[in-house]
């Protein structure tokens, strides 16, 4: 029987006494408790009092607040002649102090939206118990999802950042998540304009939390506005519009901004499982576990971070991939990226990039670290997005076993150029009138055979995985819609197993011929062999839900 809701003080003392301080939950929390903050006791006796509530969530009367940032956020340009007042958590030295002054503005901010309990990570969890941090980790999508307002503040929680700052927070994992879970999510930003409205790639009202210092604005209208970057500010008191600078979620038109865009306009849905895979593939974190654990509640999945090293993204992707598998959802990982490398591991997803806290998403291409924002559309528009992506089931070597539309094919030239939205537009028949060729993205030519038999022994196949998907807006589209169909190229290792090589990019004209092809069953991953501990996720008796099997060739 659940426990009754009840607001329970296990942590009380002045803010100013606990300037350099820690605040320490170890000797007064429970561990799997839910924490929240009181924002009346912080904006009217400027005092941190902290909850436990008994229960795994308020009831809807009691509704809270959740707040999204950096740990480690991006230095301030115009940095005080004196440090600001801050203090921090026992377990987090390593991140940026609280600002006491950026604490009382989200507090304001939630009781201005009418709610006054907060949730903040740094100081809701107990950041020196790994029980009750592993525990958090499970339930932060509910705790997200849950909140009736979620507040952004994008250059960390020791400053508010300006609108036309370009800050760190678009490339950070978790943020994702907290971003797509809310209903409701407001940008905090600095602000000294006063009220009004702004207008450009969309419309909306700013609304000022503390006179001369911070506003706040929807945080879906502020990516909109970074994507152009730029709005035009009307005061409320009359005075002349005037055109600003938005870059706060990154320069104008980033591949981030507009795959975040999707995954925020889509979500829900299984294109938008496809917008989350491509957002996540640019962020990074400090631990390359969580750029799963931070996207597995997205896909209503749940893992047990103890049961990960904190550097295992592999096992972990597995193990998520699995986890989508048995609750009959698309593989919609394979549209991530078409132009990265593929996985040496997991070759139906791309290639892992490299993960630091500090800097940005990086990728190994020809011997060279690119940002994977870079690369990962090569010369490609970034607003698309994969539709009808193919199910399937992880099999227990790792393998994602499709049951698809495939046909044989075979490498003839190793070197060319091909433009994509623009080769493959029509098909190039051979002499023989039956076979023909396609380019893949790296301009290499292929021919296809669909009229030769397809089994487990089959070298090469084209293998089609989906058609292309757009996120609608006012920016103009750099390519037109001639090659929405998207297939890849696997090449056999083992016997039934293969491992992605190619992508193309196809034409209209192809929807009609993708369906003479066989309905063949493809095993994709590998090459390079999973260790055993990488694997338990999906031998493990337990994790196993019964389900039809894919069908045999």
């Amino acid at each position: 029987m659940p426990q009754p809701f009840k607001l329970t003080t296990i942590y009380e003392k002045s803010i100013r006494a606990l300037t350099g301080r820690r605040v320490d939950l170890s000797s007064c929390g429970t561990p799997g408790e839910i924490r929240f903050i009181d924002c009346e006791q912080v904006t009217e006796h400027n005092t941190l009092r902290i909850y436990e509530i008994g229960s795994l969530f308020p009831p809807k009367d009691h509704p809270y607040a959740t707040v999204s940032y950096v740990w480690y956020g991006y230095p301030d340009p115009s940095p005080p002649s004196t440090p600001r007042p801050t203090f921090n958590a026992r377990g987090s030295e390593r991140a940026e102090g609280i600002s006491t002054a950026l604490l009382s503005y989200v507090c304001a901010a939630a009781l201005h939206e009418g709610v006054r309990l907060l949730w903040l990570d740094r100081l809701c969890m107990m950041q020196t118990n790994w029980e009750d941090k592993s525990w958090q980790i499970q339930q932060m999508y509910h705790i997200y999802k849950r909140a009736a307002v979620s507040f952004v503040l994008p250059a960390g929680i020791n400053r508010v950042a300006r609108l036309g700052e370009d800050t760190p927070w678009i490339h950070r994992a978790w943020t994702l998540q907290e971003l797509l879970a809310p209903e409701k999510s407001l940008v905090l930003f600095a602000w000294a304009h006063g009220r009004g409205t702004y207008s450009g790639a969309t419309s909306g009202r700013i609304v000022e939390v503390v006179k001369g210092k911070c506003a706040m604005a929807d945080a879906d209208d502020v990516l909109q506005l970074c994507v152009d970057g730029k709005m035009t500010f009307s005061p409320a008191s009359g005075g002349p519009p005037s055109v600003m600078p938005v870059r706060i979620f990154g320069r104008d038109a980033s591949p981030q901004a507009w795959a975040t865009m999707g995954a925020l306009r889509l979500r829900g849905s299984e294109s938008g499982q496809s917008a989350v895979w491509r957002s996540a593939l640019m962020r990074t974190s400090s631990r390359p576990v969580d750029m799963i654990l931070s996207i597995m509640g997205l896909f209503r999945v749940s893992l047990d971070p103890k049961k990960f090293d904190e550097d295992d993204r592999v096992g972990a992707t597995l193990a998520l991939a699995k986890g989508i598998m048995d609750a009959r959802h698309s593989a919609s990982w394979i549209g991530a990226s078409f132009h990265l490398p593929p996985s040496s591991q997991l070759s139906s997803f791309p290639t892992f990039p490299r993960s630091i806290v500090s800097g940005r998403a990086t990728v190994k291409v020809d011997g060279e670290e690119r940002e994977v924002s870079e690369v990962m559309d090569g010369s490609y528009m970034s607003q698309w997005w994969l539709r009808e992506a193919p199910h399937g089931v992880i099999d227990d070597d790792g393998y994602l076993c499709i049951r698809a539309k495939a046909a044989a094919i075979t490498l003839t030239d190793k070197t060319g150029t091909a433009t994509p939205g623009s080769a493959n537009r029509s098909i190039e028949l051979r002499a023989d009138g039956k076979t023909y060729y396609v380019k893949d993205l790296e301009g290499k030519k292929w021919i296809v055979d669909s009229e030769k038999a397809l089994s487990k022994t089959t070298k090469t196949m084209i293998v089609y995985v989906g058609v292309e998907g757009r996120l609608s807006s006012l920016a103009s589209y750099k390519f037109s819609d001639h090659t929405p169909v998207r297939a890849i190229a696997v090449k056999r290792h083992l016997e039934g197993k293969w491992h992605r090589v190619a992508s193309f990019f196809l034409g209209e004209t192809f929807k009609e011929e993708i369906k003479s092809w066989d309905t063949f069953t493809v095993a994709i991953g590998g090459p390079k062999k999973l260790t055993e501990s990488q694997l338990q996720s999906v031998r493990k008796k337990e994790h196993k839900v019964r389900r039809k099997p894919i069908e045999p060739n």
